[in-house]
């Protein structure tokens, strides 16, 4: 039916017998991995027993490339827990006392240049202290959307000037750039998710598509041709257009568990019987099942190959790497250390992945055959994501038992051999990937206090110099997204809770 403030709407029936998206709401999601860069993040909930804390939020991503929720971000990358379930790990910041009423949150977008300059600071309100989902910022066509407590922000990037707000439910889950259209998910686990299309320039409402039965389970992927690719929560398979919100198709294989997109395909996988399976993104007609992966599918893009590995990280279960090509579901390669591997990032010089059970080693594969080059015994940090080049990897290794020293380290693209290291004096706060700049190389790492800056660091590719050191506002928690001539930053006080 037609609204006329409202634009079009889209009204669905919620299917019969729908099952409820997967506890806590935690998104898992793919995107495809461009070269030279690598997506993931994971959501990690953090909370202080018998005390008021800041509760650690998910940072979300599609994005190009490796992923692990869904989020649009060319800076992201991949992480993984080390065991079945999300790790939380303690971080040196200084607790909040008490139980009272949490102090006032501050947010704020941020330019800053590739030399570290600061070219522009814009406050964004903050509306609630609820746990929110972190939403990666997207930019394109010279104007940056944001999500902050709930409210889309839309920015001009070249001096960070407001140019609308939309506030349409309670938590922003993903936004997609589809032309001249912006599409918000919102209130993705409940029985009002919606996703709403808006005009990029004036922010007008063009089209609502009411989500049936409790939302949508899992991850979202975006097709090249202006599709969604996401799972119903009745595990139904579902693309819509992002130009009129309106359902292309319908499949219902099975238990859809994950959801990639490529080659014009929607590559879904799900546990029963470990089935990936292809489907044309344009008309849902199946192109190929493929049998015998793991029992629960984690799915990642590497160029033209789906990377498939088990989401239980557990050694009693299959534990290998497996390369399929989308267009086929044949088998490229397939790597196996007899232990479970994550799939870090993808650049120029191969694939590192890391192992963290049975031993904790970083491996750059060959992307082409899966043979490893090298592996070194080190501990990769997974809230650091690699940085992929044509000479070499440049991570961030340590913070973990075994492995105490937290350094920024580069390793020879031939041989792993380490051609330098600088020690860091506190961890990044969520999953952050290292960033690549012009000759350097840069990492956003925690603040030493919760209510207080945290620096952006630089370092000369070539030697491992501090080049520069930006000073953020407030704790970041979304990776910094590339933008012409620098990086766009979101920092943002920590919502505040109190568990007993």
């Amino acid at each position: 039916m037609q609204n006329d403030k409202r634009g079009t709407m889209v009204t669905r029936t919620a299917a019969a017998g729908a099952a409820g998206p997967r506890a806590g709401g935690a998104a898992i999601g793919a995107a495809r991995i461009g070269a030279a860069r690598t997506v993931v993040t994971i959501a990690a909930l953090a909370v202080a027993v018998a005390g008021c804390a800041p509760a650690a939020r998910s940072a979300a991503q599609p994005a190009a490339h490796l992923t692990r929720t869904a989020a649009r971000n060319p800076a992201a990358r991949i992480a993984r827990t080390t065991t079945g379930t999300t790790t939380v790990r303690p971080h040196p910041l200084t607790s909040f006392p008490g139980c009272g009423k949490p102090p006032p949150r501050h947010a704020w977008a941020v330019s800053v240049s590739s030399t570290g300059h600061i070219r522009w600071q814009t406050p964004l309100p903050t509306h609630n202290n609820d746990i929110d989902p972190n939403v990666t910022p997207v930019v394109a066509g010279g104007v940056a959307v944001l999500a902050q407590d709930g409210v889309v922000h839309v920015l001009r990037l070249a001096d960070g000037r407001p140019l609308w707000s939309w506030h349409g439910g309670q938590s922003v889950y993903g936004i997609w750039r589809w032309r001249g259209l912006v599409a918000i998910l919102t209130d993705q686990v409940s029985t009002h998710a919606k996703l709403t299309g808006l005009d990029a320039a004036t922010g007008s409402v063009r089209w609502v598509d009411h989500l049936p039965g409790l939302g949508l389970y899992n991850n979202q992927a975006e097709t090249a041709d202006g599709g969604l690719a996401m799972i119903r929560s009745d595990r139904a398979l579902e693309v819509i257009s992002l130009a009129t919100g309106r359902v292309r198709w319908t499949a219902r294989p099975g238990l859809i568990d994950m959801v990639a997109t490529a080659d014009g395909l929607v590559i879904a996988g799900s546990g029963a019987g470990g089935r990936l399976s292809g489907y044309n993104d344009l008309t849902g007609r199946r192109s190929w099942t493929r049998l015998g992966l793991p029992a629960r599918p984690f799915l990642q893009l590497l160029g033209h190959l789906v990377l498939v590995t088990n989401g239980n990280q557990d050694p009693s279960y299959m534990t290998a790497l497996i390369a399929i090509r989308p267009a086929t579901g044949a088998l490229a390669w397939r790597f196996d250390p007899g232990t479970p591997v994550t799939a870090l990032s993808y650049g120029p010089a191969g694939l590192a992945v890391a192992t963290y059970l049975s031993g904790r080693r970083l491996y750059l594969l060959d992307a082409r055959t899966g043979r490893p080059r090298w592996r070194v015994t080190t501990a990769a940090n997974p809230d650091a994501l690699p940085e992929v080049t044509s000479h070499g990897v440049v991570t961030v290794e340590g913070g973990l038992p075994g492995f105490p020293r937290l350094r920024l380290v580069s390793r020879a693209g031939a041989t792993g051999r380490r051609l330098w290291a600088i020690r860091l004096r506190i961890a990044p706060l969520g999953v952050q990937p290292v960033l690549p700049l012009p000759g350097d190389v840069a990492v956003q790492l925690a603040g030493r206090r919760i209510l207080g800056p945290s620096p952006l660091l630089s370092y000369r590719l070539a030697t491992g110099a501090l080049a520069w050191r930006a000073s953020m506002p407030a704790s970041v928690q979304l990776p910094p997204v590339p933008v012409p001539g620098g990086l766009l930053v979101q920092p943002s006080d920590p919502q505040f809770g109190c568990f007993f």
